[in-house]
């Protein structure tokens, strides 16, 4: 899929949210913390929201981050090429949906941190919790201001609502799997 089938589809599912639950687009502002004028360029698919816009949107409407781009099948391959892509950080900070479970309450990406990487992320609502297994290269996860320094093999779980970075200070790409556990 590329940006502008993201941004559409995105639109398309927002607004559907936003009908489904008899809210203005004054009420989401308020609920999500994104601006009227910004959810009303997302529904028209006009802007292209950031990772944290998304994210943000997504806590304060209690939804998954992929409720906006997945559709529902039994079986399904993704293709690398289609898999939704997001891009943050000068794109050194790249996550691939791969798998959202039916109801949404499990999300998981293959990551990327291309070196010089440093992404923040909003903390997520409460009860989510994060697990990330690096597969290739090094990754330095901060939470809660405590770093974790992981190599290829290592697994760190924690809970996503404490405020958290990724971080690529190789000189290599750094690759893994990052799973949202909504409970």
């Amino acid at each position: 899929m590329d940006k502008s089938e993201i941004s559409a589809l995105i639109g398309e599912r927002l607004h559907a949210l936003r009908r489904e639950r008899g809210m203005s687009l004054d009420t989401m502002a308020a609920v999500t913390g994104v601006s009227k004028p910004m959810l009303g360029q997302i529904e028209r698919g006009v802007s292209n929201p950031t990772v944290a816009t998304l994210w943000k949107i997504a806590s304060g409407l209690g939804v998954p981050f992929t409720a906006f781009i997945v559709e529902e099948s039994q079986i399904k391959v993704i293709r690398a090429e289609e898999q939704a892509a997001f891009f943050d950080d000068e794109d050194r900070y790249q996550v691939y949906n791969t798998f959202t479970s039916a109801g949404g309450n499990v999300e998981v990406f293959r990551m990327r941190l291309m070196p010089g990487c440093h992404r923040s992320s909003e903390p997520h609502a409460r009860g989510v919790v994060e697990s990330l297994t690096v597969f290739s290269g090094t990754m330095e996860i901060f939470v809660a201001n405590v770093v974790h320094h992981l190599s290829a093999g290592d697994t760190l779980s924690f809970p996503g609502d404490m405020v958290h970075e990724y971080r690529n200070g190789s000189h290599t790409p750094a690759e893994g799997q990052l799973v949202l556990l909504y409970t």
